[in-house]
């Protein structure tokens, strides 16, 4: 995603912070700098955020890369992943025992926090579901795998 190959518009969410363009998906890109520095969900309205990548055809995905939002003390501290073919019917990514897995997210807005997958996605639609955050619900992010 950082290096562009995946377009702003195949990046959306649930929602972003007052549908102001200073807030938007596109914004979630790895490293992105300058003011409003990732995505924000609209938390007045949005309870159960989420973001995705639509990478059009299938790709095999091993990982995340995730961030906070650069210019202010906001990060998702654990999120969970879905995935799906169709944009219609989604698979959790779950343990050995079918329970969707909750994963690590940041501590601060700057640090990489790399997650591994526990298998590789086949999929085309990916999506990062916030469940906990440190201020609001921001993030930046990046796909690890084969496009």
């Amino acid at each position: 995603m950082e290096d562009g190959r995946i377009r702003d518009e195949r990046i959306t969410a649930s929602s972003f912070k007052f549908n102001l363009a200073s807030y938007v998906p596109p914004r979630a890109r790895l490293n992105f700098q300058g003011r409003a520095a990732g995505w924000v969900n609209d938390y007045r309205t949005d309870k159960s955020p989420w973001i995705q990548v639509d990478f059009v055809g299938t790709v095999t995905i091993t990982g995340l890369i995730t961030q906070g939002r650069g210019d202010i003390d906001q990060w998702v501290t654990e999120y969970q992943v879905t995935y799906s073919d169709d944009g219609q019917s989604w698979n959790n990514v779950i343990d050995a025992d079918g329970t969707p897995i909750k994963f690590p997210g940041n501590k601060d807005r700057n640090t990489l926090v790399t997650t591994r997958l526990p298998f590789a996605l086949r999929t085309r639609i990916l999506r990062i579901h916030p469940t906990d955050w440190k201020s609001s619900c921001s993030m930046r992010f990046e796909v690890i795998g084969c496009y």
